[in-house]
């Protein structure tokens, strides 16, 4: 993240989203993942502010950012001043990355992140706002490191027992290296869950959620509720390994032996649904309400 971003189009989905999750009762912890302003065009799309056809998504934070958009120094210390992400804490403090050598910038970012777990330590859900994304494959002390996540930050994070959601740029991906980017952290956290959701206006940007299992179901609804709110349309969500992460299961298989001598399973989804798997490995999903009228309608088939 650099200051120079402030206001533009992406900030707006950006604080859009953890706005939203912050008033479901989600207490937000921010790492900046700050960087210097590097005086370029980036951050300076703010065309969205100058008209009234966005503004209904979140009028607030539209009018705020309309605000800080005009100021000479735009900075995050000024959207943590507005308090637009309602309760959130925060950690601002540059990344340390230049003027050193490999050794120093690798202790000196250790330091630095050690540093924000402190700050961050009461957040329920993480959110690491790089420049570029996470990587699985820059050194900790290279250079240009400053511009990305580190998996083991993220997992550090995730181990303390946060949520983590963090930002990723597609860039120019092709499909086959940006659905191995989507869930790359599985590798290094197998019992997470993932949950992606796009933002689409201006460039592509996305944000990666790493939800502990315990969490998951309540997170899905919170999220799916946000795809529904006034900001229907802006965001959709990422396939993970090609499936919806609404159908991902999150009880144990249950297994019903029927009277004929075969048995069907029994599973919840993600989206609180009850999934049914068939004798012969069909499968369909129902709500609970209808759960039990339906099962004995086809049992008498099954």
């Amino acid at each position: 993240m650099k200051n120079q971003y402030i206001a533009d189009i992406g900030d707006y989905g950006k604080y859009g989203l953890l706005r939203f999750l912050a008033g479901k009762g989600i207490k937000i912890g921010v790492n900046w993942y700050l960087t210097s302003d590097d005086g370029s065009s980036d951050g300076k799309f703010t065309g969205y502010l100058e008209n009234e056809k966005e503004r209904f998504r979140d009028p607030e934070l539209f009018d705020s950012l309309r605000h800080i958009a005009g100021c000479p120094e735009k900075s995050v210390e000024m959207i943590q001043n507005e308090g637009l992400i309602p309760g959130a804490c925060y950690y601002a403090e540059p990344i340390p990355c230049t003027g050193q050598d490999m050794r120093a910038r690798r202790i000196n970012r250790s330091l630095w992140f050690n540093n924000s777990t402190l700050y961050l330590h009461d957040a329920e859900l993480i959110f690491a706002d790089p420049d570029n994304g996470n990587t699985m494959v820059k050194k900790e002390g290279s250079k240009g490191i400053e511009k990305y996540t580190l998996p083991q930050e993220l997992k550090e994070y995730y181990n303390h027992g946060h949520n983590v959601v963090y930002y990723c740029s597609k860039g120019r991906r092709k499909w086959e290296a940006w659905e191995d980017t989507k869930t790359e952290m599985q590798s290094v956290l197998p019992d997470c869950n993932i949950y992606a959701l796009t933002f689409h206006k201006g460039t592509q940007r996305t944000y990666i959620f790493l939800i502990h299992p315990k969490d998951f179901q309540r997170y899905m609804r919170i999220l799916s509720e946000f795809l529904r709110s006034s900001w229907k349309g802006a965001f959709t969500v990422e396939y993970i390994n090609g499936v919806d992460p609404s159908d991902t299961v999150v009880s144990n298989e249950l297994v019903i032996p029927l009277r004929n001598g075969k048995n069907i399973s029994l599973s919840m989804t993600a989206d609180g649904w009850v999934k049914i798997t068939t004798p012969k490995g069909m499968t369909v999903k129902e709500k609970p309400d209808d759960f039990v009228g339906s099962f004995l309608d086809r049992s008498f088939y099954w």
